[in-house]
Order: C-alpha cells, then structure tokens, then sequence
C-alpha cells in the first residue's frame, strides 16, 4: 500500500527502528541532543522520530541528519529539574 505525504513523494524513503540512544542529562530549561545512527539517513531528508518511553518530563523538539548515516535529535527539558534519562529506542522515518 503506496502512503502519500504531501510535497514529499510517494512515501517514506526510510524507515528505521528501534534504534537505541542514550540521551544522556539534559539541563532543566535546556535543549539536549542524542546521535542515533540511522543507516540510509542523508542530510537531504526530513525526519518524524518517537520514542515510546522517553521521560515524561522530555519532548523531541526535532530532529536533522548532520551526515549520512547520522540523525540527531533534539531533546527538550522545560521542567525546573535536569533529566538524565536512560537509554531509549527510537523510531525514524525519514522523507
């Protein structure tokens, strides 16, 4: 079954999971990033990712690949408190 995506072609060029990463402390107030590596991944692409148990207190804030192979995400911590969370498996989908 073909999935359209307005403005970005018939459907996904990549879809990847789970990918472990270990997004590590994020500062309170703070915007944090985790690496994943994403095999297929060119900075060309737009990315969706989730994280089905990512801390309650974290929000992905987006998401960009810096080199093939190499997507980055944005990890936000609007809460007074730091965050060091554990590692978590996340989903990409790339377009």
């Amino acid at each position: 079954m073909a999935v359209a995506f307005r403005g970005f072609g018939s459907s996904p060029q990549l879809i990847s999971g789970p990918i472990t990463g270990d997004p590590g402390s994020v500062a309170a107030a703070a915007v944090g990033t985790v690496d994943l590596t994403v095999p297929g991944s060119t900075p060309d692409m737009h990315f969706i990712v989730t994280a089905p148990t990512l801390n309650v207190g974290l929000a992905i804030g987006g998401s960009y690949c810096t080199t093939a192979g190499t997507v980055v995400v944005r990890l936000i911590n609007p809460t007074a408190s730091p965050i060091d969370d554990a590692s978590q498996s996340f989903y990409v989908i790339g377009l």
